[in-house]
């Protein structure tokens, strides 16, 4: 630093400037703070009180001492089969992710599985991983989250609330200890809600108030400067012209080299000479400044694209598919009939593979589909959506061609499988189904993607009878 910009002889500029800094720093961290937890602590309170109000509906329509009897002898009754029903009924009516009643065994390690509600589609047509009466865990659930578990079954009355981010999402947790008339425990009954919206609503509603504060901060600095030209003396008019040159070439500029100041010649030998040398060194870290957004930006822009990706195989994944799904629902909406279709490809045998070999082998056989999937539509997007399944958004000439495409990804997976000279996790096998859009019965991009699921499950089925 210059030793003209710190030799004056009274240092008023940095008593105003360390004023200011200051003032305007504790402001912004004070109200971003208070509008931060205010807001989130609004939003949660609603999520546990809606919480709260469906774990107390269901578990007045439940008989403890049937249910602990059920539980024990893992044996359904009629009461069991009415729970059930109710509670899948819940799942249709209310806006949540899971809602099930499960026990922590004795060894605090493995989990059972008294009920687990479905929707009705879940239920009776994608049955594939509903769980049942007397199902126990394996290795799905870490030690000392069933350790956590079986402390809030022995220890707790009320409701005890958890959080968890998974790379589906964000659930909130509601957890109720189910007891005997004899105040034993002998159950947990459990919700899950989606909050991954409302993290979103929170972040955005926090950049809302950044920016109302950032507004207070540059109105503030503008009073100063209006304060500054009326009550100090004719050698700040200079200056005072100059900072406003600054101002208004600048302004709305993002090319570093325009941010320049041309700084006037000022010789008081006092606060006026050290404040002009102070702004011009000022005006040298806002090009800093500005070069260093520009570049964190780009770092931004970086980190989004490889937000949409699949870590594994390095396609797209399932946020990029939403994204997607977003787009062609626009696009109808003004375009309507556009045509587009929806391909599910779905790996056999990952459990297995997993099981016998490890599941870093399980990810090369998952990889290899991404790979066979690429090169059969590759005029198409390809997601990775699930541990095991990819959905291709048919576009174009995969679109009118896709019976030949599905045809000759079959060949090559029936080749693959077949093969001698790979290793077991590179003979992989999977299932594929497709849907076209169909204006007629089709209102959303779910229904095709249901329909094309569907056809997976139904060649899936197919593939395991021609094994057997």
């Amino acid at each position: 630093m210059n030793q003209e910009f710190v030799s004056h002889k009274k240092p008023l500029s940095r008593s105003i400037t360390l004023g200011c800094i200051g003032f305007i720093l504790a402001l912004c961290i004070l109200m971003g703070l208070m509008s931060y937890y205010s807001y989130r602590n609004a939003l949660y309170s609603r999520y546990r009180a809606y919480i709260t109000d469906i774990l107390n509906y269901v578990d007045r329509h439940i008989d403890d001492e049937d249910l602990a009897n059920c539980t024990e002898t893992l044996t359904p009754s009629a009461k069991y089969d009415e729970l059930l029903a109710f509670m899948d009924g819940v799942m249709e009516d209310f806006s949540i992710h899971y809602l099930y009643i499960f026990k922590p065994l004795p060894d605090r390690v493995h989990l059972l599985s008294i009920i687990d509600a479905q929707t009705y589609y879940k239920r009776n047509v994608d049955t594939e991983g509903n769980l049942y009466l007397g199902w126990t865990s394996d290795d799905e659930y870490a030690p000392e989250d069933v350790e956590a578990l079986a402390d809030i079954l022995e220890n707790e009355k009320d409701i005890v609330f958890t959080e968890e981010t998974t790379e589906w999402g964000t659930d909130y947790t509601g957890i109720l200890p189910l007891r005997t008339e004899n105040d034993i425990p002998y159950a947990l009954l459990a919700v899950d809600v989606d909050i991954s919206e409302i993290k979103t609503m929170i972040r955005l509603r926090t950049m809302e108030f950044a920016v109302i504060i950032i507004i207070i901060g540059a109105l503030f600095t503008i009073l100063f400067l209006l304060w500054a030209r009326k009550n100090i003396s004719q050698p700040l008019k200079l200056l005072e012209e100059s900072a406003v040159a600054y101002a208004r070439k600048s302004h709305g500029k993002r090319d570093v080299n325009e941010l320049t100041f041309d700084a006037p010649e000022i010789h008081t030998q006092n606060e006026v000479e050290s404040l002009s040398l102070a702004v011009k060194q000022m005006t040298l870290d806002i090009q800093d400044y500005v070069q260093s957004i520009l570049e964190a930006e780009w770092r931004a822009a970086q980190m989004s694209d490889l937000a949409n990706k699949d870590a594994l195989t390095g396609i797209r994944n399932k946020t990029a598919y939403d994204k997607e799904v977003e787009k062609i629902t626009w696009r109808l909406e003004r375009e309507p009939g556009t045509p587009y279709g929806i391909a599910i490809i779905d790996l056999n045998f990952l459990k297995k593979t997993n099981d016998t070999y490890g599941h870093d082998k399980g990810n090369i056989s998952i990889v290899k589909l991404s790979r066979m999937v690429c090169s059969a539509f590759a005029h198409s997007p390809v997601f990775r959506i699930g541990g095991d399944e990819f959905a291709v958004i048919l576009m174009d000439h995969d679109l009118q061609h896709i019976e030949e495409l599905k045809t000759a990804l079959e060949e090559a997976l029936r080749i693959s499988a077949e093969s001698e000279d790979m290793e077991p996790w590179e003979r992989i096998s999977a299932a594929i189904g497709y849907a076209v859009f169909d204006a007629e019965r089709d209102h959303e991009v779910e229904d095709v993607f249901r329909r094309a699921d569907e056809n997976m499950y139904t060649r899936k089925k197919e593939m395991k009878a021609a094994r057997e």
